[in-house]
């Protein structure tokens, strides 16, 4: 399960996420909806650890990993498949995010 207690994160002066608290159980389908400027990307770059959180805690099976690298969270099972010119079109998202974690996989192997 993913779980995210509490996570801060600032672009300059601007509060952009503000102790934003969500689980993402294992088997279910979770969704971030919001309109254009909300923190939706904001927030999938945090979980990636592309930007770092100021305050709270990302938790990954009950592991906490709001201070690994984008490398180790993908080696842990977190990934992502970003919109735009990202992906690989032909692609499905699985497929997509397979790929991106192959590089990882075949390390721990």
């Amino acid at each position: 399960m993913l779980e995210i207690n509490a996570i801060n994160q600032y672009y300059g002066g601007s509060h952009i996420l503000r102790d934003v608290t969500l689980a993402a159980p294992v088997g279910e389908c979770s969704v971030v909806l919001g309109r254009n400027g909300v923190g939706k990307t904001t927030l999938l770059k945090c979980l990636m650890g592309i930007l770092p959180i100021k305050s709270g805690e990302i938790l990954l099976d009950g592991k906490d990993i709001s201070q690994m690298t984008p490398e180790q969270r993908v080696r842990a099972g977190l990934a992502y498949v970003p919109q735009g010119r990202d992906i690989f079109s032909t692609l499905t998202v699985e497929e997509n995010i397979l790929i991106g974690m192959a590089k990882f996989s075949t390390k721990s192997k």
